[in-house]
């Protein structure tokens, strides 16, 4: 009975995050394919635009080197991308921890007290 109290007055002791009231989204996210697919194009139209003299080491270095912006526009929405699902999932883990420990605090209120002290009742 005291390890079941004492889990519970565990979880409630824990600390729950803060949340930001005033966040807002940045609005759609980006394509991804189509920066993806936007990028593969123009490196493959500049090596193809490679004189035949250069060696093909050289001509794909100067293929990503002519595309270097879409690479970077297609990489920032990559990462952008997978830190808003990261913050999601982190919102969402929040969101189970404060529901287990309004749960855990009903029970406590509504099982755990007046059983304790009840049981207490014949000792005083």
């Amino acid at each position: 009975m005291r390890t079941a109290v004492l889990g519970i007055l565990v979880v409630l002791s824990l600390p729950v995050p803060a949340t930001r009231a005033d966040e807002t989204t940045a609005g759609p996210a980006p394509n991804l394919d189509g920066l993806r697919h936007a990028w593969h194009r123009c490196v493959r139209n500049a090596f193809s635009g490679q004189p035949e003299s250069l060696g093909k080491l050289a001509a794909e270095r100067e293929a990503l080197a002519a595309c270097k912006a879409g690479e970077d526009r297609y990489v920032a929405a990559l990462l952008a991308a997978r830190a808003a699902e990261e913050e999601a999932a982190r919102r969402e883990g929040r969101t189970l921890v404060s529901r287990a420990r309004a749960w855990a605090a009903s029970i406590a209120a509504y099982v755990i007290d007046p059983v304790s002290s009840w049981l207490a009742a014949p000792t005083r």
